[in-house]
């Protein structure tokens, strides 16, 4: 078992398939698109919907599977926006200006605060907000904890598809291979992801384990995952050509199926 070999493969996939896309992949896949990353790499986007498995015909092996699937797209990994009450909402609008002025205070430089013209303004907004007594720093803590709680949740799992059986595209991060087959591995959603460019946050990560194994080529190449989706925080050691470091993954699933497009 040799683990961590993503070094030679990010460097032989750059060397022999530069021009590899999903695009021609999925020309033929129901309402299916690939956009590009900021890196130019290929991001996979496609919409969630149950369908019978036989309309991919551009997939190997598929047919094999299940008849149903419920195939998922990246952005529903991400949790649903949840509305949590603003500390502010009781205040008026020259409250809220006011209390701009004084975040804009605590948040600038020396010199920034040293401008006549800025002083006054925050004078100002401290002496209305003193009027109407208004607790500031209560605020400013109650703030800071609900942005605290935005970016928690924001970062965790959408808890509506767990324990569902789903189809996803993705490409492959490798982390163990046995016998030149890639057996266990991180699912992303854009080439290249944790090699040549910033790990997606935890939710836009899924560690896969898969007992037949996959012959891996190329970090370009995409595939098809089939299995259910289950919330488990894992931390993997990704090592590549200039470096190494500790994937965050919020889900894992173990495979029924990893089809490769048949482009």
């Amino acid at each position: 078992m040799t683990r961590n070999v993503l070094a030679l493969f990010a460097c032989l996939s750059i060397i022999t398939c530069p021009h590899t896309s999903f695009a021609d992949a999925v020309q033929n896949t129901p309402e299916s698109s690939v956009g590009r990353a900021p890196s130019g790499a290929p991001r996979i986007n496609l919409d969630a919907r149950a369908i019978d498995a036989s309309a991919f015909s551009g997939v190997s092996g598929l047919r094999g599977t299940n008849q149903k699937h419920l195939v998922v797209s990246w952005k529903e990994l991400l949790p649903p926006l949840t509305s949590l009450e603003t500390p502010f909402a009781s205040l008026s609008a020259p409250q809220l200006e006011a209390m701009r002025t004084h975040v804009r205070w605590k948040t600038s430089s020396a010199h920034k605060r040293s401008d006549e013209s800025f002083i006054a303004e925050h004078d100002a907004a401290t002496a209305l907000l003193a009027k109407h007594k208004i607790d500031v720093e209560n605020l400013m803590r109650e703030r800071r904890k609900i942005i605290a709680q935005n970016n928690t949740s924001g970062r965790g799992p959408n808890h509506h598809i767990l324990g569902k059986t789903i189809l996803i595209p993705g490409y492959i991060v490798p982390l163990t291979l046995e016998g030149g087959m890639v057996t266990e591995f991180l699912l992303v959603p854009v080439a290249g992801s944790c090699v040549h460019t910033p790990s997606p946050p935890p939710n836009q990560i899924i560690h896969v384990a898969y007992s037949k194994g996959v012959e891996f080529r190329s970090i370009f190449d995409a595939f098809w995952i089939e299995g259910e989706l289950n919330a488990q925080e894992r931390l993997s050691d990704v090592s590549f050509y200039d470096g190494a470091a500790i994937v965050v993954s919020n889900y894992s699933l173990v495979a029924r199926a990893v089809l490769k497009f048949d482009g």
